[in-house]
């Protein structure tokens, strides 16, 4: 039981160097989410940036500002960003991408943790 405690404050810890890194990048519009019933994934964060360089420039941060070195993304140069790590998907959009796809809609049911913006 000590170990899920301990691991939920790491992964509460990690998402917020995650957001920290996010409003720092100058992303808006974050909302972190809790899902339930995704088997890979613990948390989504959805963000909005303001172009396609300010998406790419998230990769090279990750790395730098988070000395992480082993994630997987999608989407580089579009208008649509994924970035999966220890557990949290981050999905970065342009804001007509966000307001097309809507994708909020798709986790309708989970919690949400933080929201800024």
């Amino acid at each position: 039981m000590n170990q899920v405690k301990t691991l939920s404050e790491e992964n509460t810890f990690f998402i917020d160097s995650l957001v920290d890194l996010l409003l720092t990048q100058k992303m808006t519009n974050i909302k972190v989410l809790r899902l339930d019933s995704d088997q890979y994934h613990d948390n989504v964060i959805i963000c909005t940036a303001n172009s396609l360089v300010q998406m790419s420039s998230i990769i090279k941060n990750i790395r730098k500002n988070l000395k992480i070195q082993k994630f997987t993304y999608e989407g580089e140069n579009s208008n649509w960003l994924l970035v999966s790590l220890k557990g949290i998907l981050i999905q970065i959009f342009t804001e007509e991408s966000r307001e097309y796809y809507n994708i909020e809609d798709i986790y309708f049911d989970s919690e949400t943790l933080y929201q800024f913006g």
